[in-house]
């Protein structure tokens, strides 16, 4: 594990996970449930740490220390977030500050608890970036635009001043007619919030 202070690679793409939330909902903190052998936060990370080369930013939450744990001998770099009650903005912009910090030419945004995200529409991301210099691009899935989300550092200032727990979404919708979409041909990724929505995926 890197900590916050430790020497990294500066510039490129980073890979973004926001793994900060309470599960209240799921009523067990969803991201340590198993999904095959593994748990869900582990499961995920260790998809795309290769894609990642690493620059691979994980946000987890200051009470919640069982996710730090399950993921610490991972090549990752782990922020912890002490004011997640306060929505899912003050961990975008915690991950905000690091890529500012370390000179990121972009962020990919992911959130911990959508396993079908795929590594390949992050991969068609990070080489749209790169041949294209769009500087938002987004998955558009047959339900409509989804995760994962890359800002360029164009946005880094503005994703700077957002609150509440809707994330990025205001200025996705201001910014839809500047956004390069990647189309998917398949449905939005689900969200793991319940069990049964958990249960759910595992019978599928």
């Amino acid at each position: 594990m890197q900590g916050e202070n430790s020497p990294i690679k500066k510039s490129g793409v980073w890979l973004v996970v926001l793994a900060a939330g309470s599960s209240r909902r799921m009523g067990t903190h969803k991201l340590l449930l198993p999904l095959g052998e593994e748990s869900m936060i582990r499961h995920i990370l260790k998809r795309f740490i290769p894609l990642a080369e690493e620059k691979l930013l994980v946000v987890t939450n200051a009470n919640e220390p069982n996710v730090k744990e399950e993921i610490g001998n991972l090549p990752v770099v782990i922020l912890e977030n002490d004011h997640a009650e306060d929505g899912m903005s003050t961990s975008l912009k915690l991950a905000i500050k690091f890529l500012i910090k370390n000179s990121a030419e972009a962020g990919i945004i992911l959130l911990a608890d959508q396993p079908d995200v795929s590594v390949d529409i992050v991969r068609k991301l990070k080489d749209t970036f790169s041949q294209e210099h769009a500087p938002l691009i987004q998955a558009k899935y047959n339900g409509g635009p989804s995760h994962p989300v890359l800002f360029s550092h164009q946005f880094f200032e503005e994703l700077l001043k957002i609150e509440g727990d809707q994330g990025a979404r205001n200025i996705l919708q201001a910014r839809k007619k500047e956004i390069f979409w990647i189309k998917v041909d398949s449905a939005i990724p689900r969200d793991l919030d319940t069990m049964d929505d958990y249960k759910q995926y595992l019978c599928n």
